[in-house]
């Protein structure tokens, strides 16, 4: 896919069937992909009936999951962990274990169609030991911004020893700001939680997943009402402006972000 690509969950016909690839889930009420097929990355997003278990047994990517609403209880290696409503937990790569729905839960779920881990980004490869499952609360491992116009909640922003997942929550509270026109490194899925974006002469509203190729150059402008997004890329990204300024490296800790540390 070279092109960028927006597709609305409304637009999409819910299935009763776990809409992940090579995932396994019970107890699911409904669920759809909102990413193209054709793209190297996928966001699915499904409502959870209480008791909903989703499985993964290797080999599978290194995943993300953001809980929309409800809550899950994360099974691993002997322990259970809550992960709230608005928080995430970061699976990484080919390790095995449960989330269950907490009474009537919805989630957003993303994971690469290559299920090994990146080698050759700017990281490097990840460490091939030591994986597992990391439960963030709602206020993020790593925050950016300073909440007035703008707010990062970082999940995961591929600085993990054993994974190079970057899923995170933006929150830009200022109506019809228009960025810098850029690309990025990665391709990376934009999903729209609350407000709207607006694209050329298309304003996007929640409930839409913006499939954006690397290296394809856009600009958006924030809605009348600012917006909340999730994003979600495999492997660290540089953010590129042209000739306008310097390319900048994304994650928490190169835009000066601050540990959080809300761990579960």
């Amino acid at each position: 896919m070279a092109k960028f690509t927006a597709i609305s969950r409304d637009d999409v016909a819910a299935s009763a069937t776990y809409a992940a690839p090579d995932r396994h889930a019970t107890g699911v009420k409904s669920s759809v992909r909102v990413s193209p097929d054709d793209y190297s990355i996928w966001m699915v997003e499904s409502q959870l009936d209480n008791g909903a278990e989703l499985h993964w047994s290797a080999p599978h990517s290194d995943d993300g999951v953001y809980v929309i609403g409800g809550e899950l209880d994360v099974v691993h290696d002997g322990s259970v962990r809550r992960c709230p409503t608005e928080g995430a937990i970061i699976v990484e790569s080919d390790v095995e274990c449960i989330a269950r729905a907490i009474g009537p839960t919805r989630v957003l779920h993303v994971g690469s169609y290559d299920p090994a881990p990146p080698t050759d980004g700017m990281y490097g490869a990840p460490a091939s030991d030591g994986r597992t499952v990391h439960v963030v609360g709602d206020q993020g491992w790593y925050q950016s911004g300073s909440g007035i116009h703008y707010l990062a909640r970082w999940f995961a922003d591929s600085t993990q020893s054993a994974s190079r997942i970057a899923f995170f929550h933006v929150a830009l509270h200022e109506p019809h700001r228009r960025d810098t026109p850029h690309s990025h490194s990665q391709d990376e899925l934009i999903y729209i939680m609350d407000g709207s974006l607006v694209m050329g002469r298309s304003e996007y509203m929640p409930g839409t997943c913006l499939a954006l190729p690397a290296n394809v150059r856009y600009s958006v402008t924030t809605g009348a009402n600012g917006i909340k997004f999730i994003n979600f890329r495999r492997d660290a990204s540089m953010q590129e402006y042209g000739k306008v300024k310097e390319p900048e490296l994304e994650s928490a800790i190169a835009r000066g972000g601050r540990l959080v540390g809300d761990l579960r």
